[in-house]
């Protein structure tokens, strides 16, 4: 039946598009927008509903009909369902879309739309997203018709095709599970781990928090199990909905004594999602205040039944710190895993994921891979999105050269070219041109794709358009860090923390050290320079004191999204920093006694005081931190050395000093 839209309706009626939405929605009408269609005795229905038993109100929609009928056959043919009226235009706008995202489409002016729903008393800065209903009011003003449309999102696996492949039944053999453990922060994850594999990482963790993903097998069973332990902390969501992709169970860790969490939502969530079996871990179970069989409760919220209250997800009361019921959880898995029956051909060439990547020194790009399929073998050749590799070298999780890596293991592999993105597949092909054409095209296919590749000149003129017109009240990041996931994490957390009034912009973000052409940039787009896990060097640090630009470093996530989030409101509050007083370069290393390896070296600018705090750099990452013990002018002992005078400085149990290296000396001041 053919049927006609609202905002035809409403034109014949002159009356607002919004009166017959309430009225047919108020009827039971299923209608979302003004585009939605009605049939003619849905129409007549709300004509009635609009004008109930009066007399004049009766005669006009008799006079509505009338002049409907008048209509010639072959125009009302013309003005069926998806017909327009000639005087009034229909757009397609995808829901939630900014006000500058219309202004591009109806060829207004943004400040213009901002001010317009301002007059209706809706208050949204220029790029921040629009109610469905904003939207419609905005346009009806300018005479349009909203068609409002769902969202196109275009992922990674959309852009790069991802291999699949079909194996032969006969030659598939059982492969290690690969379990992913999730949770809140602070429940117990790592400590969990480090209780299984009897290796202490948490200590190692700035503020306790695990700040990559990492990966670990452990030696049990017929085929042994390969962990991956994701970040508990919100801003690092997306790393755990990778870690669940790759997975194939998730343990659930909740704290006894805290119960479920936002965090543990959203893991709960991510496991759904990626249709993977969950192992519940009630942690902490030692404690007084625990209480298991409220987590239990709590968890059939979210449909996890555990099995002892007739579900079918298995629970484990545990306590990480005691060790209790590590047995129980591990005999759990290797029985889910066993159901699950695992397997893959190890006889064909190599493929897996990405789980996470980084700079390190003397390694250069390295990533942490599990291995899904086939025999990853040194001298293999592979790509991973735009990412190719020989594979140099490979390590397990202790640091131990490995020769071949069978499936279900994880690996630390040393050869790419650059940086491959955490969550890509890696596929081993036959040579070098082979995996250098992939990763080409893959490349070529991301840059058409992603909105976020256009040029500093372009990002810099349409910020400063905005900052021009003084509709928008900006703080501008520019962003580096240590690791891949790292990057991503903080920029997604970053970003939530937007208001109606303030919007962040990340003009740049990249893995390195601080350089030169990052200030350049913070300097001609007025942006704060975040580093983390990483540091400027001599010329970046010079030259942003000369312009007068904030250069903040951190190595705990929630402090750097904390100060941002003051910087947002405008209230940044003054306290003690460590500020660099003095930087040296390396120029040769030397053996002392008592000391050890000693830094012979120049001070380049600021001096050097005998045990200060010094952190160690090579291309901009911070590989130690620590203090000064020794401090010597020819064969004396001093207490200071100022710029331009050699010296020979000894680092507290540290060793691995290197020409080329920069020694940062650090003291305290307020900011």
């Amino acid at each position: 039946m053919a049927k006609k839209r609202i905002h035809q309706i409403a034109k014949e009626l002159d009356i607002a598009s919004a009166d017959i939405l309430f009225h047919a929605k108020e009827l039971g009408i299923e209608v979302k927008t003004a585009s939605s269609g009605l049939t003619e005795e849905e129409e007549q229905l709300v004509k009635l509903s609009l004008f109930p038993e009066s007399e004049s109100e009766s005669e006009k929609v008799e006079e509505i009909s009338e002049s409907k009928d008048e209509i010639p056959e072959s125009q009302e043919t013309d003005n069926n369902d998806i017909s327009q009226d000639d005087a009034v235009s229909i757009v397609e706008i995808t829901k939630n879309s900014t006000p500058n995202q219309i202004s591009n489409i109806i060829d207004i002016d943004a400040t213009q739309i901002v001010g317009d729903l301002m007059s209706f008393g809706i208050m949204k800065a220029i790029d921040t997203p629009l109610e469905d209903s904003d939207i419609e009011k905005i346009l009806e003003k300018y005479n349009l018709i909203a068609d409002l449309i769902e969202p196109v999102t275009i992922s990674r696996e959309d852009i790069i095709d991802f291999e699949n492949f079909e194996d032969d039944p006969e030659k598939l053999q059982l492969r290690a599970p690969i379990i992913t453990v999730m949770g809140h922060v602070d429940h117990g994850k790592t400590s969990l781990l480090d209780y299984i594999r009897n290796e202490k990482v948490a200590d190692g963790e700035a503020g306790g928090i695990t700040q990559h993903v990492g990966a670990y097998k452990v030696h049990t069973g017929e085929t042994g199990i390969t962990f991956i332990d994701t970040p508990g902390h919100e801003a690092f969501t997306q790393m755990r909905a990778r870690g669940a992709n790759v997975t194939d169970i998730v343990v659930l860790v909740v704290a006894a004594d805290d119960g479920v969490m936002p965090q543990t939502i959203e893991a709960i969530n991510h496991s759904k999602a990626a249709e993977v079996p969950i192992v519940v871990a009630i942690n902490k179970c030692d404690l007084p205040e625990a209480n298991p069989s409220m987590i239990k409760a709590d968890l059939t919220k979210y449909d996890l039944i555990t099995e002892d209250l007739g579900g079918e997800v298995p629970v484990v009361e545990v306590s990480a710190l005691k060790g209790t019921g590590i047995d129980d959880l591990l005999e759990t898995l290797a029985l889910v895993a066993e159901i699950e029956e695992l397997k893959a051909d190890f006889e064909t060439e190599a493929s897996g994921y990405i789980i996470e990547s980084r700079m390190e020194v003397g390694r250069g790009n390295v990533a942490t891979v599990i291995v899904t399929r086939g025999t990853l073998k040194q001298g293999d050749f592979l790509y991973a999105g735009q990412a190719f590799c020989r594979v140099k070298s490979m390590f397990d999780h202790n640091n131990k050269i490995q020769k071949t890596v069978v499936p279900g293991s994880p690996v630390d592999l040393i050869g790419w070219d650059e940086s491959p993105t955490a969550g890509d597949q890696f596929v081993a092909v036959k040579n070098q041109k082979l995996a250098k054409s992939k990763a080409e095209d893959n490349k070529n296919k991301l840059k058409i794709h992603d909105d976020t590749s256009f040029s500093v000149e372009t990002r810099m003129s349409d910020m400063m358009k905005l900052l021009q017109e003084g509709e928008l009240n900006n703080v501008n990041i520019i962003l580096k860090a240590d690791t891949n996931g790292s990057v991503e994490a903080i920029r997604d957390g970053v970003n939530k923390l937007s208001t109606d009034d303030v919007n962040i912009q990340i003009v740049h973000s990249a893995v390195g050290g601080i350089v030169l052409s990052d200030v350049d940039l913070a300097g001609a787009t007025d942006s704060l320079i975040i580093g983390f896990n990483v540091r400027p060097d001599s010329q970046a640090r010079n030259m942003a004191q000369s312009k007068g630009i904030d250069v903040r470093t951190y190595s705990i996530i929630y402090e750097l999204l904390d100060d941002v989030s003051e910087a947002v409101i405008g209230q940044m509050t003054i306290k003690t920093e460590e500020v660099v007083i003095g930087m040296v370069d390396v120029k040769t290393t030397f053996r002392a006694p008592k000391v050890g390896v000693v830094a012979g070296s120049i001070v380049s600018e600021g001096k050097v005081e005998l045990n200060a705090k010094a952190r160690l750099l090579r291309q901009g990452v911070v590989i130690y931190e620590g203090n000064i013990v020794s401090l010597r002018r020819f064969k004396d002992n001093v207490e200071v050395v100022n710029e331009g005078l050699e010296c020979g400085i000894g680092l507290s149990d540290y060793k691995d000093i290197k020409e080329g290296d920069t020694i940062e000396i650090l003291g305290e001041v307020e900011v």
